[in-house]
């Protein structure tokens, strides 16, 4: 009777796994397809194939289902974008091929990118989970080119709000350009940005043209 009962209760914890699943996976064709987050809650149970009961066990709105879909897909990205990274790879490095890969995603995860192109532009300042990510990954870099003591009056923090804020708007600017103009951007980026960070011009050449397998 004890092994039926485990099995009743794991057979059930399936069912809501994949009903879950299911369910953000049709939030996340809508937010593939152009992000109409106005759609109705039956149309999204019906593109999942699941009854429209089912929504309420899992989701308390919308846009908490909408939240969990993005937040499920830029979780795919920053472990494939992490994935790309050379072990041991020091933090400006891991900071530039950060920036460089987000500007080739389109091109690498199209898949993915058709998801993020339009939130990932806000990760950097309303994304819970992505904002402290960022931050640190900016901070880390700051600090390996600006070694104690630092440059009288700078001011780490304000570094890391610029920086965030260059971030997500040349990725909101992104959207609308073409994969090669997406790369180019992302360079230029990630070249101001260190030049912002106090990195020497030989650093940057030497960065900026190290060759990577995804690029």
């Amino acid at each position: 009777m004890a092994e039926q009962t485990r099995a009743s209760v794991s057979g059930h914890a399936r069912r809501r796994s994949r009903t879950r699943a299911a369910l953000i996976q049709a939030a996340q064709e809508i937010l593939a397809g152009g992000g109409d987050t106005g759609v109705s809650i039956q149309a999204i149970a019906d593109l999942a194939g699941v009854g429209f009961g089912s929504f309420s066990n899992h989701f308390t709105s919308k846009e908490a289902l909408f939240d969990a879909a993005f937040q499920d897909a830029f979780d795919q990205y920053a472990a494939w974008r992490d994935a790309q990274l050379p072990e041991g790879v020091d933090p400006v490095r891991r900071f530039v091929l950060n920036v460089r890969l987000t500007g080739r995603l389109t091109a690498l995860q199209p898949s993915l990118s058709r998801i993020l192109t339009h939130r990932l532009a806000e990760s950097a300042t309303h994304s819970p989970a992505a904002a402290p990510g960022l931050a640190h990954d900016i901070a880390a870099a700051v600090r390996e080119l600006r070694p104690a003591p630092s440059t009288p009056g700078a001011d780490p923090e304000v570094t890391v709000i610029a920086a965030a804020g260059a971030i997500a708007a040349i990725r909101r600017a992104m959207a609308e350009r073409d994969p090669a103009e997406q790369a180019r951007m992302a360079d230029a980026l990630a070249g101001d940005l260190l030049r912002m960070f106090g990195a020497e011009e030989f650093l940057i050449t030497e960065l900026m043209t190290t060759p990577y397998p995804s690029m």
